[in-house]
């Protein structure tokens, strides 16, 4: 069982660890977001209905999040991975 993330003035919420890992592994069955090469991927509506499977899956395990919140989240994580690479590169 999760805890409910908590909610912050700007509207933002705190993710666990625990959480972010499920986001994680159900963001990978969805490759129309992350996968540039296969066709899905262009198709904005596939995209969006992705999401809103991401945020289906995630309040069903517990966690309350918004579609909004899900992809603010992802794009948070993708940042965090390219400045990761660009670190290692130096």
């Amino acid at each position: 069982m999760f805890v409910l993330p908590s909610a912050t003035d700007q509207g933002n919420i705190h993710w666990s660890r625990e959480e972010t890992m499920v986001l994680i592994e159900i963001y990978r069955q969805h490759p129309c977001l992350w996968n540039v090469k296969v066709d899905m991927y262009r198709d904005r509506d596939k995209r969006a209905a992705a999401l809103r499977q991401i945020t289906e899956d995630m309040n069903r395990s517990g966690t309350t999040v918004t579609t909004s919140d899900v992809k603010r989240k992802i794009e948070s994580l993708r940042t965090q991975h390219r400045r990761e690479l660009r670190k290692m590169q130096k």
